[in-house]
């Protein structure tokens, strides 16, 4: 403001404006000091956020400049996991690329959230297949093109060392996925895939071309983990997995079918396969709206499922008499390491039973993410969420 005393008319043109502030110049000294902010010793776990890095330095991203830094960082210290998020990598420097993609030869765990990668970046990971020891890459929110995803399939095939892969919300659809699902297929390694929020050419997905692919995979008998969530599957589309979930030479452990639509029948096709084969350690149908029959099927089947561990029903419209069922169930089959049912119904039988088994120690509070207090107006007990 201006220096005249009180009272003037503000005009804001004669008030003298503050200089901006310089940015700091970005070194490969600076990150190295942000590296060891987040970072243990011996500081091998590399991150970088491009909304952070905006934020501490004062100014924009650039794509070729503040890149190479981050290239050369990586060059000079091997890391065991990078994590980066939300950059644009441009084509415009080819060496830039190249060594860029030498840089995560020698990293185990690769995590390329949001980002946006040329073709060539791809090309010239499947060039490097056989000398990177990659044993997780996550792609997670980074689109992949058709080209991307033949390449992507064709290293895959290539490398020996992965072990899980993540192309959750990469614009997949039913027909490119079908790529990444052979190469998984044929490769020497994958054994745990992450494919959320596939998407349909159409309105909707063609969700019985999908379980076909899935149960050709399946029957391989490799993968012990798969996660489909957000994927518009039904209850027919879980007949394959749950043939395969029967088999008691199967070799899979965690199952992630979150937000889809299987509904009570393909709770009842997953629970049957489950109880027979008895090897499924992790069960997660939260948003599937399987309803009270769901909600039975499940009462009815549990008991049977002895590796079980963790079984997810979230928000599935359950209501209180087959939640009570669910829970008397409990008292048979006490292994269970985690039980989520909150978003579900239930009235003070359902609290009366959670508070024997909680008291009794049947059940650890740790071990359920729903609790049980005496509410004074209803003079009963109710069920409440435990986090």
């Amino acid at each position: 403001m201006c220096d005249v005393i009180l009272p003037c008319e503000y005009n804001p043109k004669e008030c003298p404006s503050t200089s901006p502030e310089k940015s700091r110049l970005f070194t490969i000294l600076l990150l190295y000091c942000w590296q060891n902010e987040y970072d243990k010793r011996p500081y091998q776990q590399f991150q970088f956020k491009k909304l952070e890095f905006e934020d501490r330095i004062g100014r924009k991203y650039h794509c070729i400049r503040d890149f190479r830094v981050i290239v050369n960082y990586l060059l000079q210290r091997h890391q065991l996991a990078v994590k980066i998020t939300g950059l644009v990598v441009s084509n415009w420097d080819a060496r830039l690329l190249k060594d860029f993609a030498r840089s995560l030869i020698p990293v185990w765990y690769i995590e390329l959230t949001l980002m946006r990668f040329p073709h060539e970046f791809f090309v010239m990971m499947r060039l490097n297949a056989l000398k990177m020891d990659v044993s997780q890459l996550s792609l997670e929110g980074t689109p992949l093109t058709d080209d991307d995803v033949r390449i992507l399939r064709e290293f895959l095939m290539v490398n020996t060392t992965l072990r899980l892969l993540n192309v959750s919300s990469c614009n997949l659809t039913q027909y490119n996925f079908a790529l990444i699902a052979d190469g998984v297929h044929k490769s020497a390694g994958v054994r745990r895939l992450y494919a959320d929020r596939l998407l349909g050419l159409s309105l909707s997905l063609d969700t019985e071309k999908l379980a076909s692919v899935l149960g050709s995979l399946l029957m391989q008998n490799r993968l012990w983990s798969l996660s489909l969530e957000h994927c518009e599957l039904t209850a027919q589309d879980m007949l394959p997995i749950a043939e395969y979930l029967s088999l008691t030479t199967s070799n899979f452990r965690r199952l992630r079918l979150a937000c889809n639509k299987i509904g009570p029948d393909g709770a009842l096709f997953l629970l049957r396969g489950i109880s027979i084969g008895k090897r499924l350690e992790l069960l997660d149908i939260s948003y599937n709206s399987i309803g009270t029959h769901g909600g039975e099927w499940v009462a009815m089947y549990l008991s049977s499922c002895l590796k079980l561990q963790h079984l997810h029903l979230n928000y599935n419209d359950i209501q209180p008499e087959a939640m009570n069922l669910i829970l008397v169930t409990l008292k048979k089959c006490c292994w269970l390491e985690r039980l989520e049912l909150y978003g579900n119904h239930f009235d003070s039988r359902s609290a009366m039973i959670l508070r024997r088994l909680l008291d009794a120690e049947v059940l650890r509070h740790a071990e359920v993410d729903i609790s049980y207090t005496y509410d004074e107006a209803l003079q009963d007990y109710r069920v409440v969420p435990w986090r």
